[in-house]
């Protein structure tokens, strides 16, 4: 089953929408961009949007599901994938808030 790497943030409020919605589709376009050592595109999809819950306030208003093939291709973009870590030296100050959650997925069947 792939692995589930879940990105929730919310901008600083100083931060302009044009530089919101580029990096956005920065964020977007790293699958595309980010290779394994074998140069293999290794992220098998990213897929993201705007939070929308009507029921409750939430902390973050972005969210983004990076899917890998294994875990080692999710450490790799972790802690190696000089694309990612570029991208997230940039990101990362514009940020008031980032909730990260990585899982396993599972059709539950048998448990």
């Amino acid at each position: 089953m792939a692995i589930l790497h879940l990105v929730l943030f919310r901008f600083k409020p100083e931060i302009s929408q044009g530089r919101r919605q580029a990096f956005l589709q920065e964020f977007m376009a790293l699958s595309q961009k980010c290779k394994d050592e074998s140069d293999r595109l290794y992220i098998k999809s990213i897929r993201g949007g705007v939070e929308c819950t009507l029921e409750v306030s939430s902390d973050y208003n972005h969210i983004f599901m990076v899917e890998f093939e294994s875990l080692q291709d999710r450490e790799f973009y972790k802690n190696v994938d000089p694309i990612h870590a570029e991208f997230a030296s940039r990101i990362i100050p514009l940020l008031s808030l980032t909730i990260l959650a990585v899982s396993e997925e599972s059709n539950f069947v048998g448990l």
